[in-house]
């Protein structure tokens, strides 16, 4: 397998993908004008991206941060979704819901790409963190934000239900639902101390500089380790998260461990303990 090439990446204008280590991949967004508005183009180049890097079998882990300090994201880029909608608007009920449906389906399916792939995602979350930014979040496994951060799910202030998935799945990420309902119903601020009551994030770092060398650190431990453990690892919690049983979940890892568990590992393991 070639060596993991930054350049690969450029053709993707709104990020840059880079290598913290061997098996440690960074995507930032890097739209700073916009303070990371999501375009189309924008969410249809972050599915590409993490499928790309998940493709490759060195990829451990993805951190997903902003070069911004501003913000991670402010969500969706307005402008463009009034294009969208303008352009379904001149035509009749049955056409105007087929383009709108499909819209939004592949939107949902490209933001949800984290919560699919096999590798592990962390996300640091700072400044500015409204609707869509919160949808991208939920579907990733750790979530890191900074003393600054303030999230919204904003969508409900322009007339609609978030519909990009952090209704979807914030219900399962989180340990207080009575205060999701109250921040999804009124579409209010809330900072990193009530993100942390929420169970929405699990660590708060002063700024973006000692956040990333939160997740930098954060990282590298789970990229020490065997890569199919931490893709497994991954797999179960996820496939809780998504409604699946435990029963299940069970029959998953038995199949998946009996797979990769051969005689180099068991060699290796009795290595270890002098067996």
């Amino acid at each position: 397998m070639p060596d993991f090439n930054p350049d690969d990446y450029k053709q993707y204008d709104e990020y840059i993908v880079t290598e913290i280590e061997e098996g440690f991949r960074h995507v930032q967004l890097n739209n700073p004008k916009s303070l990371n508005a999501f375009k189309e183009s924008t969410w249809r180049q972050y599915h590409d991206i993490l499928v790309k890097l998940d493709a490759d079998p060195e990829t451990n882990v993805i951190l997903i941060s902003s070069t911004s300090k501003r913000a991670f994201s402010s969500g969706l880029d307005l402008k463009d979704a009034i294009k969208t909608m303008a352009s379904a608007g001149n035509v009749d009920d049955k056409e105007r819901y087929k383009s709108l449906h499909k819209h939004i389906v592949d939107f949902q399916y490209c933001i949800g790409t984290p919560a699919r792939i096999n590798t592990p995602t962390i996300v640091l979350m700072n400044g500015i963190n409204l609707g869509l930014a919160l949808d991208i979040a939920a579907a990733c496994s750790i979530r890191v934000a900074t003393q600054d951060a303030k999230f919204s799910i904003r969508e409900i202030k322009i007339g609609i239900p978030a519909d990009i998935g952090s209704l979807q799945r914030l219900p399962a990420v989180v340990n207080n639902k009575s205060l999701l309902y109250q921040y999804a119903l009124t579409g209010g601020n809330f900072g990193p101390e009530d993100a942390v009551k929420l169970g929405f994030v699990s660590a708060v770092l002063p700024d973006l500089e000692s956040g990333l060398a939160y997740c930098t650190e954060l990282g590298e431990d789970i990229s020490g380790n065997q890569t199919w453990a931490i893709k497994g690892t991954k797999a179960s919690i996820q496939h809780i998260l998504d409604g699946g049983s435990v029963e299940q979940g069970l029959t998953n890892i038995a199949h998946y461990n009996a797979t990769n568990i051969d005689g180099k590992f068991i060699n290796a393991i009795r290595g270890v303990f002098k067996l």
